[in-house]
């Protein structure tokens, strides 16, 4: 069903917004007030600052079947940060934001509000998937690997050397991880078992998560392709914006 992928792009497209407005958020409290004149408090996705990182690559990716992971978005001056331990908050408020995301969604599931008997199972089967992500999501984000944000969380604490050592590896980390998690089957099982506990723990039966996944993985190909020419033009449009 169109609706089901419709849904789970919609509802990551918005958590992504959600994750880098809790970045530029704490930023803003801990001295970087340039972020708002960047637009990064609008919750608008055109603001970012890579828009391959942050919107075209997870979301082509996530069509294609695996795991979306959203890229740095906006840009930080850390140097206005008060201290290192702003620098830690302002890396690990977005993974705080996913989490707060997945726990709103999942309050129908916990409350035992879900009815798959009311012609809204297909909706619960995607609410149920796409909080699987999310899920998954901030475990990877949460890992201390460059350029994730559990590494910009550490990162004030290390020696100057490390950091200029890191950070060439976070070039590509990003791309890296992706190959990774593609081709890792182990990794990749051990992570997808752990999302699920965490998800029954929520309350999400794993059979709405499975049945979410395929009824996404039907429909997943259309909007694939959809999505490709839309962000597209999407890149035309914000490159004639720069040149003007």
């Amino acid at each position: 069903m169109l609706s089901v992928a419709a849904v789970v792009c919609f509802g990551w497209v918005l958590s992504v917004c959600l994750h880098e407005f809790g970045h530029a958020l704490v930023a803003y409290w801990g001295g970087d007030t340039s972020v708002k004149d960047k637009g990064y408090l609008t919750l608008n996705p055109l603001k970012y600052t890579n828009l391959d990182l942050s919107l075209t690559l997870p979301i082509i990716f996530l069509l294609m079947g695996g795991i979306a992971l959203p890229g740095g978005a906006v840009y930080i001056n850390r140097q206005r940060l008060r201290s290192r331990w702003w620098q830690s908050a302002v890396s690990a408020a977005g993974p705080i934001a996913t989490t707060i995301v997945t726990l709103l969604l999942a309050i129908p599931f916990r409350l035992g509000l879900v009815s798959i008997d009311s012609g809204l199972g297909w909706l619960w089967s995607s609410l149920a998937f796409l909080i699987f992500l999310e899920i998954y999501s901030v475990l990877i984000n949460s890992l201390p690997i460059p350029p994730l944000d559990g590494y910009g969380a550490i990162e004030p604490w290390l020696s100057p050397e490390l950091q200029g050592q890191l950070r060439k590896f976070g070039k590509s980390g990003i791309y890296f991880l992706f190959m990774v998690l593609w081709f890792a089957k182990p990794v990749n099982l051990f992570l997808g078992h752990l999302t699920a506990s965490i998800a029954q723990i929520l309350g999400v039966p794993s059979h709405l998560e499975a049945e979410g996944f395929i009824l996404f993985s039907k429909s997943s190909s259309i909007l694939l392709v959809a999505a490709v020419v839309i962000l597209l033009l999407v890149r035309k449009g914000l490159q004639r914006q720069h040149k003007v």
